[in-house]
């Protein structure tokens, strides 16, 4: 606006400047004829004077007017006649009009009118007339016109013409500026009287809703509709519920009298040796006709724990693996569900991410689902050569929060290591097999399950299909190739081993070696761990040899899954075909159960489906384990007992030290079964002291 004003007040200072240069050339053309006029010029000549009463005398007679005596007079005197006005005076029109002669009388030198003349005066000779004039003295003769003055013209390229066409510019600008202005204000007005409106329709709305109770506006059926199908509609209800669900989920007692005493005399105490059934969880929607292959507690939410199901054969249009994950104060219903398109076989929390979960399934896939995703896996490997071909039984993740790795392994021998952003292609490929005095029977080594201990993450144990466990490396290191480590593995199962599990070593002293496997040959094992052998040139060559248990429980039924309690050292929990849970505790007795217990069975639920097939403790504090089996329902129990002692852990050292002393030399290759039972009746001997 400001450079707009800027320009036109330059425009106005040029036309001023041209109206200067206009007045001055007028006042020179002025000096010039004021100083023509003072010079001297020729008296008109008597002819023209006649001419001019011929003149007077015709036009009177056109506009039948006498004539005056006097018209021979000059109608002009001391002016200039130019030569435009006398051939205006010679031309004779055809039409008269009345006002003609008053005109040429209006013109005449003495300034009164002439009065009409008579008709006679009309008809009277020319001749007299004529002398008349003669014998009148004649006027001043008049100055001589002076010469045209031409005019000269600039142009430039700013100013094409003389009219002022700014000022009308600057006029429509404001004759435009007050309309805009006007605009601008009924929009304002209208604007602030439609505010002022729906503010008091919204004020009435409110009174309304407060006085009756509900809104003025009902919403019809479609409305409902659409509102109830949507999918944000959908996921705030199951978000709100579930929270209101939690909240609910109190264990409080609101009509407990304080004031009460308790008489616990006829209570049985049952002090150390107590177990519980608290939670059962079944989705009727997922869960039916579904086996449950594996459990985990999430170490990062202790109330979180997800349970791993086959395909249900009775819906082939559901997802064939499913992993629903449930939570302690929610019952009804799972928190979150995830599918899969082939059967989940082995699935657990990432202890380093916590919204992570990891799974293996039948199609040798590797699956990673996120919690805060939909239903369907974010990541997976693809179904190609590059990774397993065979079903994968078992999964662990192992390093640090900084770096870690997921390893699989699956039944045709071959264990992958993946990272969790990147699942199309394995960082590591490692196929097994077997040593060379095992390769008598065969070379491929089929494991059903694999064991990290917590102190080295490159070295492992893997139980097999026909019931050895062999020690492996990860890397190539001094003495020993990646694979499997050909001087030892484990021998004593003679059924498929169904879980191996290091001991948690959480205390004063190392329990890490110590290692619990089960088998279908109705046994649980325990081991000593071995470190890789020496790398002398007499290790390098010594011949492959057997290692024997240090403890060996035969039960009544076929043992699917074992597990080291993670808090108590000496406590471990194992479930059978029977659909029994077992907890044993070693530093008190190896003969019997510490407690059993069985979970409650789901109406409808028949023998065959009684088998209970996996465990899993919670990490934390070691008092809640959880148990799954063939009818898909997951029981929780509760375990009572008293904190771990120091001395505890110093008993389980002194026992399986001793017991590994009475079992003969394994490097000298001795007899294995009765290195078992005497390991197991050391051990025997000094718990029942």
């Amino acid at each position: 606006m400001q450079q707009r004003r800027e320009e036109i007040a330059a425009k106005k200072a040029r036309l001023a400047e041209m109206r200067k240069q206009r007045e001055a050339r007028a006042n020179a053309f002025a000096q010039t004829r004021h100083s023509m006029d003072g010079s001297d010029v020729a008296s008109p000549s008597p002819s023209r004077l006649d001419r001019r009463a011929e003149i007077d005398s015709l036009v009177s007679q056109l506009v039948d007017r006498p004539g005056s005596t006097s018209g021979i007079r000059s109608s002009r005197p001391n002016s200039v006649m130019s030569a435009a006005d006398s051939n205006a005076s010679e031309m004779t029109s055809p039409v008269t009009h009345p006002n003609i002669s008053g005109v040429l009388e209006g013109a005449s030198g003495t300034g009164t009118p002439s009065h009409p003349l008579s008709e006679s005066q009309h008809t009277s000779n020319p001749s007299v007339a004529s002398s008349s004039s003669h014998t009148t003295a004649p006027p001043p003769p008049p100055p001589p016109p002076p010469p045209p003055v031409k005019e000269i013209v600039t142009y430039n390229k700013e100013v094409q013409t003389v009219e002022p066409w700014y000022e009308r510019e600057v006029e429509e600008e404001t004759e435009v500026r007050p309309n805009k202005r006007t605009e601008e204000e009924l929009r304002e007005r209208i604007r602030n009287e439609i505010e002022e409106e729906l503010k008091a329709l919204q004020l009435e709305n409110a009174n309304n809703a407060a006085k009756d109770g509900f809104f003025t506006r009902e919403l019809s059926e479609e409305e409902k509709a659409a509102i109830y199908t949507s999918e944000e509609f959908m996921d705030f209800v199951e978000r709100s519920s579930k929270v209101v669900e939690r909240a609910l989920d109190e264990d409080y007692d609101v009509l407990a009298d304080y004031g009460m005493v308790i008489d616990n005399a006829g209570e049985e105490e049952i002090s150390g040796r107590r177990i519980k059934e608290v939670l059962q969880f079944y989705d009727e929607r997922w869960s039916k006709k579904r086996m449950i292959s594996d459990l985990h507690f999430s170490p990062k939410f202790p109330e979180l724990m997800l349970a791993a199901y086959t395909k249900n054969p009775s819906a082939p249009h559901d997802p064939d693996g499913l992993v629903q994950i449930w939570n302690m104060h929610l019952h009804s219903r799972p928190e979150f569900v995830f599918h899969a398109q082939s059967d989940v076989l082995t699935a657990r929390f990432s202890p380093f991410h916590p919204n992570l979960v990891i799974g293996g399934a039948y199609s040798g896939q590797v699956m990673i689902w996120d919690t805060r995703a939909k239903s369907q896996p974010v990541l997976k490997t693809p179904l190609t050569g590059s990774g397993h071909t065979h079903p994968v039984y078992s999964i662990a993740m192992v390093g640090t929060q900084n770096a870690n790795n997921i390893l699989s392994c699956s039944t045709d021998g071959v264990v992958c290591s993946w990272t969790v952003d990147m699942l199309a292609q394995p960082q590591e490929f490692l196929e097994l097999t077997a040593p060379p005095a095992k390769a008598v029977k065969t070379d491929d080594l089929s494991p059903t399950c694999m064991a990290f201990p917590l102190s080295d993450p490159t070295y492992f144990l893997v139980g097999t299909e026909e019931g050895s466990i062999y020690p492996c490396h990860r890397y190539d290191r001094a003495g020993a190739k990646a694979g499997v480590e050909p001087r030892i593995f484990y021998s004593g199962h003679t059924a498929p081993v169904m879980s191996v599990d290091f001991h948690p070593a959480r205390g004063p002293i190392d329990l890490g070696d110590l290692v619990l496997s089960s088998s279908l040959d109705w046994s649980v094992k325990i081991w000593k761990a071995r470190p890789p052998a020496s790398t002398t040139a007499s290790a390098a060559n010594a011949p492959t040899v057997a290692a024997a248990p240090i403890l060996d429980l035969s039960r009544e039924d076929v043992v699917y899954d074992a597990k080291w309690n993670p808090v108590k050292p000496g406590m471990f929990g194992l479930v059978d075909g029977a659909g029994q849970l077992e907890l044993w505790d070693i530093t008190s007795d190896i003969e019997v159960p510490w407690v059993k217990a069985s979970p409650t069975s789901r109406v409808g639920a028949t023998l065959l489906t009684k088998s209970l097939n996996k465990l899993a403790w919670e990490e934390h504090e070691g008092k809640k384990v959880a148990v799954g089996g063939l009818d898909g329902m997951v029981t929780i129990f509760d375990v009572a007992f008293d904190a771990p002692r120091n001395e505890e852990w110093s008993t389980i050292k002194k026992l399986t030290s001793k017991a590994d002393g009475n079992v003969a030399n394994p490097m000298a290759g001795g007899g294995l079964g009765g290195n078992g039972v005497m390991g197991g009746q050391g051990l025997a001997g000094n718990g029942q002291r």
